[in-house]
């Protein structure tokens, strides 16, 4: 909510300084001092990136977290929003990266977890030694040094230390299939997780023709890691009508049932 000149976020006092290096048309004269990379500069630097992944309960996932000098840039824009999943936003290419012309980036989600449902998106571009966000419908501009940019998104891309053994779990699972193999039999493998429902992993994959979203779920502890990649790399490589505990969801009115099927197919 903007009260005269000034932006309050949720759990962040009015900072006039912050706010007037991304340039949200405050006043010029606010001068201050800010931390970039452990030393103090003066206000005429650009504002650091930072990237963090938090836990969200409420969606039942994680949250990529984007800052700029502290302040919660999605907030900053959207308020109403969230930030994405990680498997949404810190993947390769990630749509963050900056090139000369300006491509939109969806960087914020409705807080239900779900982009369809409302999403927020920024048009990034380097422009000499900046990176430049200008927000979509808006004259919001938020300017980065581009190289700090660059390097802290490639920090973010490869820092796992957020990761709880699940997903941990999912992604290697994800690295471990033999997706050619699958292909061959028609299926494209879409995600995995240990939190659909607990206790068990679940592996997603797609069927066609159809399509049918097959749901294949291995009982787990959540704490043996390379165990329960090693049983989903195991399993998937046998034949479909071999795989335990299968779901078969259609996604399309008017399916019949699938053109595979097996004793563990429910």
């Amino acid at each position: 909510m903007v009260h005269g000149s000034l932006i309050r976020l949720r759990g962040i006092p009015a900072l006039p300084g912050c706010l007037s290096r991304i340039n949200l048309d405050l006043p010029a004269s606010f001068r201050f001092r800010t931390i970039v990379s452990g030393k103090r500069h003066m206000a005429n630097d650009l504002p650091a990136l930072r990237i963090t992944v938090r836990s969200s309960p409420e969606t039942n996932d994680h949250e990529v977290c984007l800052f700029a000098d502290g302040m919660n840039l999605i907030e900053l824009i959207a308020p109403d929003l969230m930030g994405l999943d990680p498997d949404d936003l810190l993947i390769e290419p990630c749509v963050l990266l900056a090139g000369t012309s300006p491509h939109p980036a969806v960087i914020g989600r409705c807080g239900c977890g779900i982009t369809e449902c409302g999403s927020v998106a920024v048009n990034i571009h380097a422009e000499g030694n900046r990176v430049i966000w200008t927000a979509n419908g808006s004259a919001k501009r938020i300017q980065f040094d581009a190289t700090q940019y660059a390097l802290e998104i490639e920090r973010a891309l490869h820092d796992l230390s957020w990761e709880p053994p699940d997903r941990t779990a999912a992604r290697l699972i994800a690295h471990a299939l033999d997706r050619t193999s699958l292909a061959k039999r028609g299926f494209e493998f879409s995600w995995a997780s240990g939190r659909c429902p607990e206790g068990m992993m679940t592996a997603s994959l797609l069927l066609t023709p159809g399509p049918y979203q097959i749901l294949v779920r291995l009982p787990w502890d959540g704490e043996d890691v390379d165990e329960i990649v090693r049983q989903f790399a195991t399993v998937l490589s046998r034949a479909p009508e071999e795989w335990p505990n299968v779901d078969c969801n259609p996604q399309a009115q008017d399916l019949g049932p699938p053109p595979i099927t097996g004793p563990g197919w429910n």
